[in-house]
């Protein structure tokens, strides 16, 4: 099994909910799977962190797999550690990577925002998947406006040759609209391919109950 990016076509599209679910769904298969999320902004007191869900799903803890950058301020990651004085070091994030493959796991790792965030000024999420020979999940917001930002995120991936797995919308409604209830057909024939994904949205257990659904992914 391959490591993975989870990345999104921007921020808030729910990619540490897929994170855990392709997870589990690879824990219920018997990959001993492990999520990483470099760097995380946006910490939140009385607010789990992402990085804390991953590890819930993820069963273990392991000191490779924590978070290099951890900042308050909800920005990109270079614009958050340039104001806080910190940095974090690409070479560093790829050697974790290399270990935790070597050690046995298959590894999830989660992007900041999409693609084209700088983790430093010099290093953006894809760069990591390309440094990290990472297949790429994309999430994405399920209504208007969606179908530009899959596509550009698409067009970026296929740039650097980075193998997609497929696209999640994430938080479909119960009773979607008319650009909910297109997008998916309409993406599907404009990506030539790529598989893409409904999970509806979810209050209640909502990483178990995409779990099975981004399991056709795997």
């Amino acid at each position: 099994m391959r490591d993975l990016l989870v990345t999104g076509t921007d921020t808030g599209v729910g990619k540490t909910v897929i994170a855990a679910a392709i997870i589990t769904a690879l824990r219920t298969r018997g990959v001993r799977a492990i999520g990483f999320k470099p760097a995380e902004t946006g910490l939140t007191e009385g607010v789990e962190p992402d990085s804390e869900v991953l590890a819930r799903a993820s069963g273990e803890r392991n000191v490779l797999a924590e978070p290099l950058l951890r900042l308050p301020e909800a920005l990109a990651p270079a614009v958050a550690a340039e104001r806080a004085g910190a940095t974090i070091d690409p070479d560093a994030i790829e050697a974790r990577v290399r270990q935790l493959r070597r050690d046995g796991y298959t590894v999830v790792v989660e992007g900041a925002g999409g693609l084209l965030v700088p983790l430093t000024w010099e290093f953006t999420v894809l760069d990591l998947a390309h440094s990290c020979d990472l297949d790429a999940v994309v999430v994405a917001r399920p209504g208007l406006g969606t179908l530009n930002h899959v596509a550009m995120t698409v067009m970026m991936l296929r740039s650097r040759e980075i193998p997609i797995r497929g696209i999640v919308l994430n938080g479909r409604s119960a009773t979607p609209d008319l650009a909910e209830s297109t997008n998916p057909g309409a993406l599907s024939r404009m990506l030539h391919g790529v598989r893409v994904l409904e999970v509806p949205n979810s209050t209640v257990a909502p990483v178990a109950a995409a779990a099975e659904i981004v399991s056709r992914l795997l």
